[in-house]
């Protein structure tokens, strides 16, 4: 019987600039969310914070950062934990 290795869920904060509207927060989360290793992606517009949770892969994150990049926006990664 094969044990399947344990994924460790992470939380992540990025900071995020230019992204001021819903539609902006939109497309940032529904391109986000299918990023693999990512579980979930929730924009709060009002502090500039990108909030994400994903399976440990440091890649998921700057794929984020690159995504927001490519959609015309800056994000930085702030604060990374153990969910």
């Amino acid at each position: 019987m094969k044990k399947e290795k344990e994924k460790t869920t992470k939380r992540a904060i990025l900071d995020l600039q230019g992204a001021h509207c819903a539609s902006c927060a939109f497309t940032i989360e529904h391109v986000g969310k299918k990023v693999q290793g990512i579980s979930d992606v929730r924009v709060v517009s009002g502090k500039g914070e990108i909030h994400v949770l994903y399976e440990g892969n440091p890649g998921s994150l700057e794929r984020i950062v690159e995504i927001v990049k490519t959609l015309g926006y800056k994000a930085s990664i702030r604060w990374e934990s153990v969910a």
